[in-house]
């Protein structure tokens, strides 16, 4: 039993370092662009990692590693810093919040099936984040709000590429390729844009620290290594507590207080996750016992 929570708890890891992303950045690297702000998140564990993965690996699944890196690194990460740079960060995360949601979908195009209880959850989901963060008072920037949708996507057509074509890869030789070639797009692309190179504060190089070899690193690691245990429809959900955490460490660390309207959304979040883990749970036991 003991060894059936440890992909559960690996699972959580991943979202609860994540969560952090949006107050780090406001905090600690406000203004920073948000290209250059990707590629050196992204680059700074990939010049560690990319000696974890053999020839072999490359050589055999070079071009799949590639397509998901683009979903789960290069896209996510550029669409996400760029939501954020131009939208209120509970905005950006609301709609981030979508990712159960495009799975969901995503898995009835693929002809996958989703339980109606799954659907149910994740529409919850994503109002429950609404009524947590969403404090939009000014116009929003249509191209924020495309960049937030599509970062969801990419995300959720990554997971269910990695969770069906990874099988035969270990997950930290998995992390540590994507990791590898996210990083090397990214750090290409920002060298390219033109955009000056963002001056950082002694307290931004810890944040960037923060965010590349822990918040790329280990939390991308514990992603994929929960992947090979915990279903992908299920794991997606688990994203939820991604824009709790950041609250939380808003109340934490920038001494925001919590409305009646946030603590509402914040049950109505964690019921979803709670419901969606239980859904379906007995059978998803018996596949796995066979």
């Amino acid at each position: 039993m003991k060894t059936n929570l440890v992909p559960w708890l690996l699972a959580v890891v991943a979202p609860v370092v994540w969560g952090s992303t949006y107050f780090v950045t406001q905090k600690w690297l406000p203004g920073a662009d948000p290209v250059w702000l990707a590629a050196v998140r992204v680059g700074i564990p990939a010049l560690f990692m990319v000696w974890l993965v053999p020839v072999q690996v490359w050589q055999k699944f070079g071009l799949r590693l590639l397509l998901m890196s683009l979903l789960n690194i290069t896209l996510f990460s550029g669409l996400l810093f760029y939501s954020i740079s131009v939208l209120p960060g509970g905005v950006a995360a609301t709609l981030v919040a979508t990712l159960p949601l495009q799975v969901i979908l995503l898995r009835l195009v693929t002809g996958q099936g989703a339980e109606l209880a799954h659907l149910i959850a994740a529409v919850g989901g994503v109002v429950g984040v609404g009524m947590l963060l969403w404090r939009a008072d000014a116009a929003l920037s249509p191209l924020g709000i495309a960049a937030a949708l599509s970062a969801a996507f990419v995300m959720a057509a990554g997971v269910l590429m990695a969770s069906r074509y990874s099988s035969d890869i270990k997950p930290l030789q998995l992390t540590a390729a994507q990791i590898s070639l996210g990083g090397l797009c990214l750090l290409v692309f920002a060298g390219l844009s033109g955009h000056p190179f963002p001056e950082v504060t002694q307290e931004g190089v810890i944040a960037m620290l923060w965010m590349g070899p822990i918040g790329m690193g280990v939390a991308y690691w514990a992603w994929f290594r929960a992947m090979a245990f915990v279903p992908v429809h299920k794991l997606a959900f688990l994203g939820l507590l991604n824009p709790v955490v950041a609250v939380l460490g808003g109340v934490i660390i920038m001494g925001e207080v919590l409305s009646t309207g946030q603590i509402s959304g914040m049950a109505i979040i964690l019921g979803c996750i709670l419901g969606a883990q239980l859904v379906g749970s007995r059978q998803a036991g018996t596949k796995s016992a066979a």
